[in-house]
């Protein structure tokens, strides 16, 4: 070993023999709280005590926020009976209401930690925090531990519920449609809204129809209440036992005229057969169904209307000359011979 390791090997052990003397007259180990901070900070004008149930790795210097906005840091923690009592030093350029609550937060679950200041923004106040002011423990709130963190993580990891939401997933594709059908779907529906659209003239008719039927009830509220009321309600079950027993002697005969009715099927077949011989008659009915409409409208009906024989002319012949004569005569008289 030269002399320049050697020297390196000297100067090495005094500094440990100095940093271990150091340390056994300062009588703690070294905290991390007692490195300088390079963080920009604001100006320690007053101090607030904040009561705490437990403040697990708050340290000393961290942050103390209000909306957002730094606006102190905290100076002590000191351990009471009931907790831990959070000193913390405020800026007078930010006041804190009286009424705010706080509670220790982080960024991240591996970021730094913090105190957060809330105001109660329901309640009005014009009084803000001074030098000795206390925040009690009712309005402090404290995180839970990272171990409890991690076990409710570890708990929804492995308690299958992951898998649960993943099932769930997979019976909501299955159930809803596919792209396709809600495609299909949505035209459809917008299809009908352009209908309703182009009919709300229509609409507005039904409605108008609507509440004015609906403004008719009072007026027929009496009648309304006799319908349902106690002897409405037996009026119509007399009715309808009454409409029941009817039905229930009808069907039997109804049954009784088909069984019956048995002896008219020979009768219906030969009906049948005539119909399929009168068949090939059925092309010239035509002609003779106009000739008797014409006789009918033209001769039959106006003769009905008005009976009147007019007689034109009368002719004989032979012996009969006399008897011819006499009966002009008579038929003169009686106005039918012209």
């Amino acid at each position: 070993m030269n002399d320049n390791s050697r020297r390196i090997a000297r100067i090495m052990v005094a500094l440990g023999i100095v940093i271990a003397a150091l340390m056994a007259t300062s009588g703690c180990a070294l905290s991390p709280n007692r490195l300088p901070s390079v963080k920009a900070g604001v100006s320690n004008d007053y101090e607030v005590t904040l009561k705490f149930a437990s403040v697990l790795n708050l340290p000393t210097g961290a942050d103390v926020m209000m909306n957002g906005l730094q606006v102190g840091r905290v100076t002590a923690l000191n351990e009471t009976a009931d907790g831990v009592d959070v000193v913390v030093g405020l800026t007078k350029s930010r006041p804190v209401p009286a009424n705010s609550s706080a509670v220790i937060r982080q960024n991240t679950p591996l970021g730094d930690t913090y105190l957060g200041l809330t105001p109660d923004t329901n309640a009005v106040t014009t009084e803000y925090l001074r030098d000795g002011s206390v925040i009690p423990q009712e309005r402090t709130t404290s995180p839970p531990t990272l171990e409890d963190t991690i076990a409710v993580l570890a708990y929804f990891v492995n308690g299958g519920t992951i898998q649960k939401v993943q099932d769930t997933m997979g019976t909501l594709n299955k159930v809803l449609p596919k792209v396709k059908d809600v495609r299909r779907l949505a035209t459809t529906v917008a299809k009908d809204l352009d209908d309703l659209a182009d009919n709300t003239d229509e609409i507005d008719r039904t409605l108008t129809g609507l509440d004015n039927v609906a403004k008719s009830f009072p007026a027929s509220a009496t009648y309304i209440e006799h319908v349902f009321s106690a002897g409405g309600v037996h009026y119509f079950e007399t009715v309808a036992y009454t409409l029941l027993r009817h039905i229930a002697t009808l069907l039997p005969s109804v049954g009784k005229v088909f069984t019956g009715g048995l002896w008219a099927s020979p009768l219906l077949n030969s009906l049948a057969d005539t119909l399929e011989t009168a068949k090939p008659m059925w092309p010239a009915g035509d002609g003779t169904l106009k000739a008797t409409n014409s006789f009918l409208g033209d001769t039959l009906l106006p003769f009905l209307k008005n009976p009147k024989v007019t007689v034109t002319s009368v002719k004989a012949s032979g012996s009969n000359k006399q008897l011819l004569g006499d009966t002009i005569t008579v038929l003169r008289i009686l106005g039918v011979l012209q």
